[in-house]
C-alpha cells in the first residue's frame, strides 16, 4: 500500500485531497500547522489519516512526517 502525506491537510484543497484518498483506501498522514488551515476541515477524515500539527519549517517535524512516506501532495 502507497503511503500518502498531504501537508496543507487541513486545508480546503488538502482536505478534499486526504478525503479522496482515505477513500480509496490508501494510508493518509496530514501535516498542518493552522496557519490557514481549519481543524473543522479535518472532520470529513473521520479519524482515518494520522494527523501531525506541526511547521514545515521545522525540520525535526518533517522528518517525523515523512517517516514511511511515498508520495507527497504539497498544499
Amino acid at each position: 500500500m502507497t503511503t500518502y502525506l498531504v501537508t496543507g491537510g487541513a486545508g480546503f484543497i488538502g482536505s478534499h485531497i486526504a478525503e479522496t484518498l482515505l477513500k480509496r483506501g490508501e494510508a493518509v498522514r496530514v501535516l498542518d500547522n493552522f496557519a490557514t488551515g481549519r481543524e473543522s476541515n479535518l472532520a470529513v477524515l473521520k479519524g482515518g489519516a494520522e494527523f501531525i500539527q506541526g511547521d514545515l519549517r521545522d525540520v525535526e517535524t518533517v522528518r517525523k512526517a515523512m517517516r514511511g512516506i511515498d508520495v507527497v501532495f504539497h498544499q
